[in-house]
């Protein structure tokens, strides 16, 4: 059933068997509440996807995917993002309400926070400040303690929004986590890198040097630093290449374990 129903979405619009979808998606909400089989749960939960078909069935669907979040976190957040673009603007603002409030329950900050960073591609202007401002908010309060998913998310915002609100996450992230623009494979940091200007990224080139000339660094995050290194190495004005240099040769001259590492992440 569940393969045919894209090619039958048009079918789906007729009152009689819109009333009838509706009610289906509403038994399933109900059934929700008793089911244990994980199976049964996610193969409802893709399902459910397929039903989307208005305003009034996108709004079931939300609410199960709310409902089932914790007791199937990876599929209900791939599901999120699936069903992003059949939401209105409302219903987009309640997903948002929902991951954000998410952000202080520890059991699924992250998976929240992930999902943040994943929607902000389909967000508008009003919405993209509205969580900027939030998540701001909720890190200098101490609300949130934040991570390096929480710290992606607010990257993959602000380098949409540009402006005072780039310039403000970059602050944030070079006195109170630096670590993120070398340390995580996964999150990428590299869009965010791009998009700051010289005097920017001379301060993460100090910020990348200091940690690589860390006697006390460990291993994993000299490489992470390296290959950032490597990475901003194509906006960085002659000056900028050249104390690289400068300060990769002295790192030579110590012949330790980090020379091995710098080496093998430019040759």
């Amino acid at each position: 059933m569940e393969s045919h129903l894209p090619n039958f979405q048009y079918v789906l619009h007729y009152p009689d068997i819109h009333l009838c979808i509706i009610d289906q998606i509403k038994m399933i909400q109900t059934q929700f509440n008793t089911l244990d089989d994980k199976i049964l749960i996610k193969d409802r939960l893709n399902l459910l996807q397929y039903l989307c078909i208005s305003t009034e069935t996108s709004d079931v669907v939300v609410q199960c995917y709310k409902q089932v979040f914790k007791r199937d976190i990876r599929a209900c957040t791939e599901l999120f993002c699936v069903i992003l673009v059949k939401l209105n603007e409302q219903q987009l603002d309640d997903v948002i309400e929902f991951f954000m409030d998410g952000l202080v329950d520890k059991d699924i900050h992250g998976s929240c926070a992930f999902s943040i960073a994943k929607i902000a591609l389909k967000l508008n202007e009003r919405q993209l400040n509205k969580v900027f401002e939030c998540l701001m908010n909720a890190f200098e309060s101490g609300k949130i303690t934040i991570c390096n998913f929480c710290a992606h998310a607010l990257a993959t915002i602000s380098s949409q929004l540009g402006g005072k609100q780039l310039d403000n996450a970059f602050q944030y992230f070079i006195h109170r986590l630096p670590s993120y623009f070398y340390n995580d494979d996964y999150l990428d940091a590299t869009q965010f890198l791009m998009k700051l200007k010289e005097e920017q990224l001379g301060d993460i080139f100090q910020c990348l040097i200091n940690r690589l000339s860390d006697e006390k660094e460990d291993k994993y995050d000299c490489r992470r630093c390296a290959e950032s290194l490597g990475k901003l190495s194509m906006k960085w004005n002659e000056k900028q290449l050249n104390d690289a240099f400068n300060s990769l040769k002295d790192m030579f001259n110590k012949n330790d374990y980090r020379t091995e590492i710098v080496w093998e992440t430019i040759r």
